[in-house]
């Protein structure tokens, strides 16, 4: 399954805001762990040092009571709490402390497994008796060699001042499995926030991906009908790459319309002509020879004739390229429906034709109609689509024109009784030079008169339409003129 662009774009956008989502949560969850370190350190630091305050004014003949020192220490350690800090229970300090003397010796531990111990060369111990801050981080019991993360704690120490002296250290310690509900806990909530953040960051990247697939659409739909032979107009496309790309193509458009126009236009020209020209050089050639008057006078009438049909090829041609090179009209009046279908019926042209081939036309109007149009154009339009139905339909046969209203325009259907659109031909009607096979003789048009009809409906803002008859045969075409409403 081949992949739109739409779609690659949105996996791609994907990855990449998830890898920046991971990314950033990543960096954020490990500044947390070590902001909660760094404020459990601070908390530590006062503790140790209001302790170290305490065990200070306990101090007698420059001995510590350490009797005294246990009962407090005791008392502080094993007491109740009952708060909650972010949804987390805390019932009781959780700390463990040791004091040691001037020597690093410890001389007392709240879970009495070290005293007697030499601490000195520990950090905690060494430095705060050299009158600097100690701290380290490593097993909360000295028999663990390798500990893991929650079998680390936080050692924090205080001097014990007694006469201007440092008369020892107090260490308080917190394991960091004390810590971990707080660190999880946010966590936690860093990472609901970044799912927000990747759902709304994939919400934005789903909406930019419809935005570009859009403009690729209109693109491949605008393409697909060129290459159908249909007549589009360039899409409008906000994005300024795929309106440029829009416009590019249709400039290619109109430069290949153009060149094959004039291909089209030579080759048409060529052939329609090609039997005039040869009728009348066949003429030319019998006149030379010994004849009555009579047959003079019709060779000279075939002559006329092939004038005739050679100069209204012309004529058509002439008036498709001037109107397919209009881009507005000219001299637009109001026009009675009626009276405009009464005028193309009735010309003299037309009614022979009609009569010749016994068709009858009626036309039904149920009231008055009006129209804003230029007045030559409109008959040209209707002229060709009435002249189409009689080429199309049986000799002795009848057909209709209705005259009907919408809220948006007045519609006039030309109706008749042939044998209705071939189904290779419904898509390529009103394209130029296309034409069917007249029934009756079996001769094709000239393929000019559809395509005019439909130019001239296109610069009216109307359309022209030209669909088989539902149950019935024959064809019903439809020129629909927009009602221009005053405000």
């Amino acid at each position: 399954m081949k992949l739109t662009i739409g779609v690659k774009l949105f996996v791609a956008y994907f990855i990449i805001t998830a890898t920046i989502v991971w990314f950033v949560t990543d960096k954020i969850s490990l500044r947390i762990t070590n902001g909660i370190d760094q404020a459990a350190e601070e908390v530590m630091v006062d503790s140790a040092n209001l302790l170290a305050q305490m065990v200070s004014s306990n101090i007698k003949n420059d001995k510590i009571n350490v009797d005294k020192v246990r009962d407090i220490v005791s008392a502080y350690l094993n007491r109740e709490l009952d708060v909650d800090i972010y949804s987390i229970s805390k019932k009781n300090p959780n700390l463990q402390i040791y004091i040691t003397n001037q020597d690093g010796i410890v001389i007392y531990d709240s879970k009495g497994k070290i005293e007697g111990k030499d601490y000195s060369q520990w950090r905690d111990v060494f430095l705060t008796l050299n009158g600097k801050y100690g701290a380290r981080s490593s097993a909360y019991d000295a028999s663990i060699d390798n500990p893991t993360a929650d079998q680390k704690a936080h050692h924090v120490a205080a001097p014990i001042h007694h006469n201007g002296k440092i008369f020892g250290s107090l260490t308080v310690i917190k394991s960091v499995a004390d810590l971990k509900p707080y660190v999880v806990a946010q966590k936690d909530q860093i990472k609901e926030y970044a799912i927000y953040v990747l759902l709304i960051s994939l919400l934005f990247g789903a909406g930019v991906s419809f935005i570009v697939t859009r403009g690729t659409r209109k693109l491949v739909k605008y393409t697909t009908a060129l290459s159908k032979g249909e007549t589009v107009v360039a899409p409008k496309i906000r994005q300024v790459e795929f309106s440029e790309l829009a416009q590019a193509i249709e400039k290619l458009r109109v430069d290949l319309e153009g060149r094959e126009y004039v291909e089209e236009y030579i080759n048409t020209m060529a052939h329609e002509l090609r039997t005039p020209i040869t009728g009348i050089k066949a003429t030319a050639e019998n006149l030379l020879m010994p004849m009555s008057t009579s047959q003079r006078e019709h060779f000279v009438n075939n002559i006329l004739d092939a004038n005739k049909k050679m100069d209204m090829l012309v004529n058509r041609l002439l008036n498709l390229s001037r109107i397919e090179r209009r881009d507005q009209l000219e001299n637009v009046e109001k026009i009675d429906v009626k009276t405009l279908i009464k005028d193309v019926v009735q010309a003299p042209s037309r009614k022979g034709n009609i009569s010749r081939r016994s068709i009858k036309i009626e036309y039904t109007i149920e009231r008055d109609f009006t129209i804003k149009a230029e007045k030559l154009l409109a008959e040209q339009a209707l002229s060709n689509i009435i002249d189409n139905a009689i080429d199309f339909t049986p000799p002795d046969s009848t057909i209709s024109i209705k005259v009907s209203e919408s809220n948006t325009h007045v519609n006039i259907q030309v109706q008749d009784q042939g044998k209705g659109v071939p189904e290779h031909a419904r898509k390529q009607i009103f394209r130029r030079f296309f034409s069917s096979s007249r029934p009756d003789t079996g001769k094709r048009g000239n393929g000019l008169g559809l395509r005019f009809v439909k130019k001239i409906m296109s610069l009216h803002g109307g359309q022209v339409s030209l669909k088989n008859r539902f149950m019935e045969d024959g064809a019903v075409a439809t020129l629909k003129f927009p009602i221009k409403k005053s405000h």
